[in-house]
């Protein structure tokens, strides 16, 4: 049976509904507001600490770019410095490769002498080119460098008495390789450290850290995926990654210097550094002796200065 209600009752029955819908509207609205609150609460956390964490990876970027320049730029400063003091014997080296060539040579180390007599020959086609080529001409100076330290080696190679290299004090490798990788400048570390004539595996120890070291600079500085994506069909390893050669071609292409010249005077560099220590470890047959010991200095100061040659290509 329907009840029956007068007006007055039926107004406050939707006056209690009302302020019901109302209540439960409130409350809906409060806790949609709260839930609202909360997520951008917890998006702008989450934003501080995406923030954070760009703002501390942008930071280690830098300081890692201001480390390496630094390191570069002291390395380079030392080569001018060392060639600025010997520019007036310029010519030292055309005179120092003739020597060479007219010296009697060393039957054990025909190989190095003909390896820097190619990296001599490749000095002189990038001195022509760097007359037109300002980014070829830019490294110049650090090719001579390269130039001078590999007729350093093989003088010292082919001498009954070779002389303790000059050593670039403070070239900047340390402070590079740190900022490079703190494991790869251990590696360096250790390499210096097994340079001892009693040592018979030195030149073994060191030449594994080298070849190390290379490898790991043209990684960091040339990675597949971007050689790759520079030249699809640049030349490949057997494994199908990009070449040595690639990686040199790529890092000279960003600088504005991948002529043929450079090109082939990078790789040859690298190629008469990382062949001293085979040659070196078959004429000494593994006891280096007073003379062997000092070659191997000469060949760590060959090394050092690649490193930092590679270096400068990478940035």
């Amino acid at each position: 049976m329907v009840r029956k209600v007068t007006p007055a009752q039926y107004n406050a029955m939707v006056r209690r509904y009302n302020a019901e819908v109302d209540r439960v509207n409130r409350a809906n609205r409060a806790a949609a507001q709260k839930a609202v609150r909360e997520y951008n609460a917890e998006v702008d956390r989450v934003n501080r600490h995406n923030k954070r964490v760009v703002d501390e990876y942008n930071r280690a970027i830098r300081q890692h770019n201001q480390n390496t320049q630094s390191a570069v730029r002291k390395y380079n400063q030392a080569v001018r410095t060392h060639n600025a003091n010997a520019r007036k014997e310029r010519h030292d080296l055309a005179r120092q490769i003739a020597t060479l060539k007219s010296g009697s040579s060393s039957s054990r180390y025909i190989e190095v002498s003909q390896s820097t007599y190619d990296i001599y020959d490749r000095f002189e086609r990038v001195e022509r080119e760097a007359k037109h080529n300002t980014a070829v001409s830019d490294l110049l100076t650090l090719s001579e460098r390269e130039a001078a330290n590999s007729i350093a080696v093989a003088e010292a190679f082919n001498s009954e008495a070779p002389v303790v290299p000059e050593v670039i004090p403070d070239s900047g490798i340390i402070e590079y390789l740190e900022g490079f990788s703190e494991d790869l400048c251990d590696r360096w570390r250790g390499a210096i450290f097994a340079l001892n004539p009693a040592n018979t595996d030195a030149a073994r120890h060191f030449c594994t850290s080298v070849r190390e070291i290379f490898t790991e600079i043209l990684d960091k500085w040339a990675n597949n995926d971007d050689v790759l994506e520079s030249d699809g069909g640049c030349e490949k390893t057997p494994q199908g990654t990009p070449s040595r050669r690639a990686k040199i071609r790529y890092l000279l292409k960003k600088k504005g210097a991948d002529s043929p010249e450079m090109l082939g005077f990078v790789e040859r560099d690298i190629d008469d550094i990382l062949q001293l220590f085979k040659v070196f470890n078959e004429a000494t047959h593994g006891a280096a002796g007073k003379h062997g010991f000092t070659k191997l200095l000469n060949i760590r100061q060959r090394v050092e200065g690649g490193i930092m040659f590679l270096a400068a290509l990478a940035l």
